[in-house]
């Protein structure tokens, strides 16, 4: 049975924080040493313009909840046609009961819940999951959502880690496909646990939340950012050429590449790597910062409401996250209702100042 993407949606919630105001908000950052503005050093070295921040309330449940919302709208169903739910977060909102239930309840469905505690490869893994159980138990209309409160667990006093992470929501519906010629093509995950130290968050059961921790900022998450650089590199475009590959496509053939977003420079150089052109990278990242797996299904919506994806596209989905964990998919795009909506009018919404290329500016 072949699975296509049949909606999209996603959340961000309404506070943006600007590198502006990060910088009179945080404590480490040194105009002087640096010899530029915060704005410009993390738009020079990261990407990232602004971030959207959860308001005081607002957990990964309700604005999975809302993502899936649009993206039932897109597909034309409901909750209550839903027979699977599979949210990845690790930032759910309790460790009882699970953030997944909430979405459950909220959309009005009775649908099979799972929830998957996974960071920046978790949508990935997710997707993984929801196909494998529609060709092994039948299911037809799954959401599959990941859904992130990074800000949770960054720390407040210093820039960095504030600077790259954003807050958000993505959210598609999976439904078999017409034919195996569309839709998802080919998934492929991988774990490599050797370094799994290289990313860092407290919150477990050898590491609570206690004023020791939070003063001393050990509880925030903490990122081995030069030795991330080049495994992340190394592993989206490997795995990025295995999907191509195992759907018996070229590089050549890839109209657009949606990779997890956690730095520009990243992504240039798995466009390097590759030798896919940079101008075939479509990217949320300046305006919403790294929001975890969220990243690639906030992206994917966005595009797709701005009829970018055209029916027929084939388009990769890499990313690489924390444990160390990455993984891909293909597909060949199937238009939504939102996505001939907007191609219908795309010569109004998408212009030079929307998109360029590589990067969007919105």
């Amino acid at each position: 049975m072949g699975v296509t993407i049949g909606g999209t949606g996603s959340y961000l919630p309404k506070r943006v924080l600007d590198n502006d105001e990060l910088e009179r908000l945080t404590l480490d950052f040194d105009p002087v040493r640096a010899g530029c503005s915060l704005d410009e050093w993390v738009t020079d070295k990261i990407g990232i313009r602004s971030r959207h921040r959860a308001a005081p309330g607002e957990g990964s449940a309700g604005m999975a909840t809302a993502a899936a919302r649009a993206a039932l709208d897109d597909s034309g169903l409901t909750g209550q046609d839903l027979d699977l739910i599979v949210l990845s977060t690790f930032t759910s909102d309790h460790r009882l009961p699970q953030s997944v239930s909430f979405v459950q309840r909220d959309l009005g469905s009775t649908a099979k819940c799972i929830q998957l505690e996974a960071a920046c490869a978790g949508f990935i893994d997710a997707l993984a999951v929801a196909v494998g159980l529609m060709t092994t138990m039948g299911y037809h209309n799954v959401l599959v959502v990941h859904s992130e409160v990074m800000s949770v667990l960054s720390d407040p006093r210093t820039f960095l880690m504030q600077a790259i992470f954003g807050d958000g929501a993505g959210a598609v519906i999976l439904q078999p496909a017409e034919s195996d010629s569309v839709g998802i093509t080919a998934i492929e995950t991988a774990t490599d646990a050797t370094n799994c130290e290289w990313l860092y968050a407290g919150g477990g059961s050898l590491s609570p939340r206690t004023p020791e921790v939070i003063d001393n900022g050990s509880f925030f998450i903490d990122i081995d950012n030069q030795a991330i650089f080049p495994f992340a590199v190394e592993k989206m475009s490997d795995v990025l050429r295995s999907v191509v590959a195992s759907a018996s496509r070229l590089l050549d053939d890839v109209d657009w590449v949606i990779a997890h977003q956690t730095g520009i420079n990243i992504s240039r150089g798995i466009a390097t790597d590759t030798g896919i052109d940079f101008s075939r990278f479509l990217m949320t990242l300046p305006h919403t910062g790294n929001t975890s797996g969220a990243t690639i299904p906030i992206a994917l919506d966005f595009f797709n409401r701005r009829g970018v994806l055209a029916e027929g596209d084939f388009i990769v989905l890499p990313a690489v996250g924390a444990g160390m964990s990455w993984g891909a998919v293909s597909c060949t795009w199937v238009e939504t209702k939102a996505g001939r909506a907007a191609r219908s009018r795309r010569s109004e919404v998408v212009s030079d100042n929307c998109v360029s290329r590589g990067v969007v500016f919105a």
